[in-house]
């Protein structure tokens, strides 16, 4: 029983995540600021024998203050430590930057949603079909 609350509760939780993340993009695509950054290292994330890397990237601002951030999606093909890495991020808010990239932005909206709805339908299919509680 607790597990199929657990998915009922998780799901939208995470779908919710996945379309703040899309508001986020659409916001930085009208409002943000371009420049160029560059990968200064990989953060590797070890999980139940996997591994997950993850780029960070260091850029300047408009200010010429640098600043440093992680992709929030893990995956580095095309983002060699050293290579260049386009960044958007609100004006004055240097904190919100993001790899501006169509492949980051689709993983970074399609994940989420993607998991959110695995776990949702799981839950609802477990109690329209009455699994063991």
């Amino acid at each position: 029983m607790w597990l199929l609350v657990l998915c009922l509760l998780t799901g939208p939780v995470i779908i919710a995540v996945g379309i703040r993340e899309e508001a986020h993009q659409r916001r930085l695509r009208r409002e943000g600021v371009t420049t160029e950054g560059r990968v200064v290292r990989h953060r590797v994330s070890r999980h139940q024998g996997s591994n997950s890397y993850f780029a960070v990237v260091g850029f300047t601002d408009a200010q010429g203050i640098r600043h440093e951030f992680e992709a929030k999606v893990s995956g580095v093909a095309g983002l060699p430590v050293g290579g260049r890495a386009p960044v958007r991020y609100l004006p004055g808010a240097p904190k919100t930057a993001r790899i501006d990239g169509s492949r980051q932005r689709l993983w970074g909206l399609a994940l989420p949603l993607l998991v959110g709805t695995a776990f949702t339908a799981a839950g609802l299919w477990g109690v329209l079909t009455g699994l063991p509680r």
